[in-house]
């Protein structure tokens, strides 16, 4: 697993959960443990749940570290199961732990921004019309392209949508994945991390989403998006010896 590693921050005591699963049982162990459950500007962030909790958590508290007990076969990285977390608790208590970081990527477009730690997609928004749209990336331009949409990932994300639409996990850079394309066959690819993917639609309408987000902006023709590399970055907790 290959990330940002942090040296570990001062002495973590405030907790919040963020659940898709009745949390009960956390927070009585977090107390018998000696954390507070706080509402808002926690040390750490528990999320039980799958992959869209990490991501709902990620918009709320973003930038404080988490530790992820999984709910769900669906989590991939950084997670914990519900039996353990007495244990875990005690490494944090003790400073027995890391902190890694994971790269985000924002995306703007008509004077609007969106963060995402999977994904940043375009995607069109009638399933009965394609989006048509071009894309520049590293002095590299994809003109004239039909389909669904594409699918800019992050570390995080690429073992998610991106690699359902044929990209392959990587660890380093951000990579470009095309969804369902028309009468053209590009490979996905991988980019550095300090790239600027440019995109211009050329017949919506369409959307710009990321992650799981439920604010989405629409995208009509002549519309342009940009992608790149957030200056913000999603922290976990990791335990290495575990």
């Amino acid at each position: 697993m290959v990330s940002n590693l942090l040296k570990a921050p001062k002495l973590l005591k405030t907790v919040n959960v963020v659940f898709r699963r009745d949390p009960t049982q956390i927070r009585k162990t977090l107390t018998a443990n000696g954390f507070e459950v706080v509402d808002s500007k926690p040390d750490f962030v528990i999320c039980f749940g799958g992959d869209g909790t990490v991501l709902f958590a990620e918009r709320k508290f973003p930038e404080i570290p988490k530790l992820i007990i999984k709910t769900s076969r669906a989590c991939r990285k950084y997670d914990y199961v519900l039996d353990n977390l007495c244990d875990l608790l005690a490494k944090i208590k003790a400073g027995d732990y890391q902190i890694h970081s994971e790269i985000k990527l924002e995306a703007t477009a008509k004077g609007e921004m969106l963060v995402g730690l999977n994904e940043i997609q375009v995607h069109l928004k009638l399933p009965i019309y394609a989006v048509r749209f071009s894309l520049s990336v590293n002095g590299k331009k994809c003109n004239d392209l039909i389909g669904d949409g594409v699918i800019i990932a992050a570390p995080f994300g690429s073992t998610a949508y991106y690699s359902a639409t044929g990209g392959k996990s990587f660890e380093k850079g951000i990579g470009i994945s095309f969804n369902n394309l028309h009468h053209k066959k590009i490979d996905s690819f991988v980019v550095s991390e300090d790239t600027v993917v440019t995109l211009v639609v050329s017949r919506g309408p369409a959307w710009l989403l990321a992650d799981n987000n439920e604010n989405f902006i629409e995208l009509i023709a002549g519309d342009v998006v940009t992608v790149k590399k957030s200056p913000t970055a999603a922290n976990f907790i990791y335990f290495p010896s575990l």
